[in-house]
């Protein structure tokens, strides 16, 4: 037959974890419930003699006190309840004790009840209710040892009072019935509130133990996470460092022969030198432009992106767009057309025609047949202007994905016609430095649409009727110091000032300049960035005015595009050039140098 629940419990211990979490609770009361069993023992033999008269008293008293001192050395031997493996042998043991130490108090009442005398039968029935009452505060955590401790202890009295032919005794008996019935159900839900904060422990202890792992996973994916980080910074780094110095070592050369085929198409070619000299141009127009692109990702990057945000009329940059990239369009057989607007914006025309460029060049690279559309729709205070083609369009996934820096779709050959997957990761940094949005709405197979969101202006505005001139700027006789450490550029610029009536003296430092500076008296300086010995075309410039002691118009050349040396030469407030410059664009910034009306190009790339 089997037992019920609550029965079985009263016998078997618990599992091993919960028996020693049980009896270190216990243990920790153990000593002081032994110590007070052996002084309520001889206060109860004093109370006996001299207050009740009962005899033999002191006998009892003093043999519980041994035994009771015999079990608290006995308990000291015992191995620690928090060993699981020996838990058992340790709950077995103090079972057995608390037997014993039940019984010699159970003796008590076959000893002491005299039914002649209420006052034994007083003291006895006080002093079994007390000591129960504080067993159950001891032996709780542990119901087998709260149970054996009980029946030894009750169950003596309880037989003495009902065999007692006295009815006042027989009914005493029925009374410590029910009590030990009493106290057993107390028990019972003491030792399960206890078991349940046991449970609750060991809960606690598993979300701690759970907590600390996920503490130290998370600890250990946060360095991970570091370390990843701190190599993709240093990736970051070595390939802006790349990008820099290929960039400066490709432009230096390219620069120097520009500048020598110009000079060149200025002197008396036959026309198969002349398509000779042309085809050449072209070549060094396309790699200047691809280093340009990487110089404008280079600008954005760096954050020396300054929008100079002002009122302006949207058509003009229209017609100019119209006028370069539908050549570029028709090359590949495509139409390309734009729609009048008549819409002021409120933003940096610069940034805009930059972003503009952009988006049309690339529905140009991508599109094989068919249109692009430049135009603009008024949407409330602001205005979209959309580029629109008939290419082969971008799956939903990547649309994301081609804002990235050199990120290409179509293009596994890297066929350069196509770019170098700047020109969005371009646009969308120009359009954060402006605070506008890009968007795109594309599917594969119907071509694609990108918006450039742009915020209306309301302030009056009025187009600029100043007469625009198409002649060349007259240079001749202007005095050109050039500071540049590259030999064949030195040369190349000699010649060009020369062709265009200036006089240059060429020297490769600041140092080597100031010999000829008194005598030469330049009007004004051109200086390369990076100059020898670790010196700047900056700290050039400011000893050739300290050696003049006025102030020299100045520009700076430079081939860098790493995002500090940008950062230095866009601080300086120096009109600045980035190699491989134009003719032209050289030419305007000398005419204006000279004529003090120098406006620092902020975001110039040189493309003439």
């Amino acid at each position: 037959m089997k037992l019920p629940a609550p029965l079985t419990r009263a016998w078997r211990f618990d599992s091993p974890r919960v028996l020693s979490a049980q009896m270190e609770l216990l243990d920790r009361n153990l000593p002081y419930a032994f110590m007070i069993s052996a002084i309520v023992a001889l206060l109860t033999a004093w109370i006996g003699s001299h207050a009740g008269h009962i005899e033999g008293t002191w006998t009892w008293a003093l043999g519980t006190t041994g035994v009771t001192l015999l079990c608290l050395s006995v308990r000291q031997a015992l191995p620690s309840p928090s060993d699981q493996s020996k838990v058992l042998i340790y709950a077995h043991i103090v079972r057995i004790m608390a037997g014993i130490i039940g019984l010699c108090w159970g003796a008590l009442g076959v000893l002491m009840l005299d039914f002649a005398n209420p006052i034994s039968i007083a003291i006895v029935l006080g002093i079994t209710a007390g000591m129960n009452s504080g067993g159950l505060a001891v032996f709780a955590p542990s119901w087998p040892v709260a149970i054996t401790y009980w029946l030894t202890n009750i169950t003596p009295v309880m037989a003495v009072l009902l065999r007692s032919r006295d009815e006042f005794g027989f009914l005493m008996g029925l009374a410590v019935t029910l009590y030990l019935m009493a106290m057993t159900v107390f028990s019972y839900f003491a030792s399960r509130g206890a078991l349940r904060a046991i449970e609750l422990g060991f809960e606690n202890e598993g979300l701690v133990t759970r907590l600390r792992d996920q503490t130290q996973r998370a600890l250990e994916a946060r360095q991970v996470a570091e370390v990843a980080l701190a190599e993709a910074e240093e990736a970051n780094r070595a390939k802006t460092v790349f990008l820099a110095s290929a960039s400066h070592d490709l432009r230096q050369p390219l620069h120097a022969m520009g500048l020598f085929l110009h000079a060149l198409a200025r002197s008396d070619l036959n026309e198969r030198q002349a398509h000779l000299l042309s085809q050449a141009h072209a070549s060094a127009q396309a790699t200047g432009e691809m280093l340009n692109t990487l110089l404008d990702f280079s600008k954005v990057d760096a954050g020396v992106v300054k929008p100079q945000m002002q009122p302006f009329a949207l058509q003009p940059l229209l017609r100019k767009l119209e006028r370069e990239m539908a050549p570029l369009a028709e090359e590949k057989g495509l139409a390309f057309r734009t729609r009048d607007s008549s819409v002021v914006l409120h933003a940096d025309p610069a940034l805009v025609e930059m972003i503009l460029r952009n988006l049309v060049l690339n529905a140009i690279r991508y599109t094989e047949q068919g249109a692009i559309l430049l135009a603009c729709r008024r949407r409330g205070m602001r205005a979209v202007i959309e580029v629109w083609d008939t290419g082969m369009g971008i799956a939903a996934e990547q649309h994301a994905a081609i804002f990235r820096e050199f990120h290409q779709l179509g293009n596994p050959e890297r066929d350069r016609r196509k770019g170098l997957g700047l020109g969005l990761a371009i646009v969308e940094g120009l359009a954060r430095a402006m605070s506008v949005d890009v968007t795109l709405r594309s599917q594969p197979g119907k071509g694609s649409v990108f918006r450039l969101w742009l915020p209306v202006s309301m302030a009056p505005w009025a187009a600029s009727s100043e007469p625009v001139s198409d002649d060349e700027p007259d240079l001749s006789g202007l005095k050109v110091l050039l500071i540049d450490d590259d030999e064949t550029v030195r040369a190349a610029m000699c010649d060009l000032l020369a062709s265009w009536g200036c006089w240059c003296e060429a020297v490769a430092s600041d140092d080597d300049a100031m010999p000829v500076i008194h005598g030469f008296d330049p009007d004004v300086v051109l200086a390369d960035y990076r100059l020898r010995s670790h010196r700047t075309g900056l700290q050039a410039v400011q000893s050739v005015r300290q050696r003049l002691e006025r102030h020299v118009p100045a520009a700076i050349l430079t081939g860098d595009t790493a995002p500090e040396r940008l950062r230095e030469a866009h601080d300086s407030g120096l009109p600045l050039l980035h190699k491989p410059v134009s003719a032209e664009r050289l030419q305007a910034t000398l005419f204006s140098l000279w004529h003090e009306t120098a406006s620092p190009p902020v975001f110039a790339s040189a493309r003439g």
